[in-house]
């Protein structure tokens, strides 16, 4: 059914009718016979990303790719399609759903399908065992529950990436001591203590594998604790550097970035549009640096199709058949090369990318993030561990403890029971 604007979250009634304009839209006529099919998508946006005209645009398009596409084999489906942050999707589609009006697919993050079928708003997703071969069985973990029911089908993937501005940097830096000596040198960079947006530090100085074991609750080595107090001692330090500035939040590194304040940053694959939009040609994009002990592990979100529990019959089928469709090899290579902003969940998909930096360093992302899968599969985004663990990072960086007392801590925190889900 149709979604009601009271349902709709909004901060202001301009956001209301830009939302109403670009997002909760017919994406295009129907010129099939009968009454048209129409399929109700709910997408969601991440934490660092804030809803406004800019991103509406960017997500309306993207799915235009796609039913585009998918109106030449099903002419007579029309999509009605609505944007809100993943921190509060549950809330609105616990309400609508209640009402017989929720969406007939979700377009999200692989933790929030996860969480949202845990709490029955999305159904597992009955992938075939040919849709299952398209995809990294490592990743597939990420989006399995206990019982092994898969919360949605992957479609793309976000990269992690370093973005810094050429005026400043003529050339990224491709590791560790690199970053620190442009920094000591006046070329500021920035960094912050959202954990999954620090975790790739963690590959780049050795520190994964020991993270892993403490998660198995595995006996612990002298030299595994050794690793990863590497880390955090490499975090304590880069924080007292003077060139380097930890912050908050992902949106306050960027806000921060586009005003010339800091030369480097890691950034989402998705920000390119709106960064390039701010700093033009001056923007550079590379694969985040390698260190000594390791490459980087960045956490690359995979974005999946979960299934809507209110669906009719007809609503269902449309909504598996439109999955079909758009992890076809054709459709995901398009969205890719289109886009210049997303990886292709599908792994036959091969990405080129001699003519590209920026897919380059998309696809070096993809690779230096497969170590980090074991991990994210144990230590989803919103399990209260790392919640803790940012307040651990925001002490350690601030001097108040050492990174040995940090070390300690983490581990207990790491192998400790989360608190069951809210």
């Amino acid at each position: 059914m149709a979604l009601p604007s009271r349902f709709i979250p909004t901060t202001s009634r301009g956001w209301l009718r830009t939302l109403a304009l670009s997002c909760s839209l017919l994406l295009s006529g129907c010129t099939g016979g009968g009454l048209p099919a129409v399929v109700y998508l709910a997408g969601g946006t991440n934490s660092d990303q804030t809803i406004d005209a800019e991103l509406l645009a960017e997500y309306s398009g993207r799915l235009r790719l796609l039913e585009k596409g998918f109106r030449q084999i099903n002419r007579n489906t029309q999509f009605q399609f609505s944007l809100y942050p993943e921190d509060r999707i549950e809330a609105t589609i616990r309400v609508r759903s209640k009402s017989g009006l929720g969406p007939d697919l979700l377009f999200v993050n692989g933790d929030t399908a996860l969480r949202l079928m845990r709490k029955s708003l999305v159904k597992p997703f009955p992938a075939t065992a040919a849709q299952l071969n398209l995809f990294n069985p490592e990743e597939l973990k990420r989006l399995r529950a206990p019982n092994g029911q898969l919360a949605g089908l992957p479609v793309l993937m976000q990269a992690q990436l370093a973005c810094f501005n050429r005026k400043v940097l003529p050339k990224a830096p491709s590791t560790l001591n690199e970053l620190l000596a442009n920094s000591a040198q006046g070329k500021p960079s920035a960094l912050s203590v959202d954990l999954y947006n620090l975790f790739w530090t963690a590959g780049s100085l050795g520190a994964i594998p020991a993270i892993n074991k403490a998660l198995l609750r595995q006996p612990i080595s002298p030299q595994d604790r050794s690793d990863i107090q590497r880390w955090l001692a490499w975090l304590q330090n880069a924080s007292n550097q003077q060139g380097i500035t930890f912050y908050g939040t992902q949106q306050a590194i960027e806000a921060e970035f586009v005003s010339g304040r800091v030369a480097w940053i890691p950034c989402r694959s998705t920000s390119l549009p709106r960064l390039r939009r701010r700093l033009g040609q001056a923007l550079g994009v590379s694969a985040l640096p390698d260190g000594r002990y390791g490459q980087a592990s960045p956490v690359n979100r995979l974005r999946v199709l979960a299934l809507g529990t209110s669906s009719s019959a007809m609503g269902h089928q449309r909504a598996l058949a439109f999955s079909k469709y758009a992890v076809n090899p054709l459709v995901q290579r398009e969205l890719s090369m289109g886009s210049q902003t997303v990886l292709p969940a599908n792994r036959f998909v091969k990405v080129p990318t001699s003519s590209s930096t920026v897919l380059a360093a998309m696809v070096q992302a993809g690779q230096q993030g497969s170590q980090i899968n074991e991990m994210v599969a144990m230590l989803h985004s919103n399990d209260p561990r790392i919640h803790t663990n940012e307040h651990l990072i925001t002490q350690l960086v601030f001097g108040e403890i050492t990174p040995s007392e940090a070390t300690n801590r983490m581990i207990d925190v790491l192998q400790s029971t989360p608190a069951p889900p809210r």
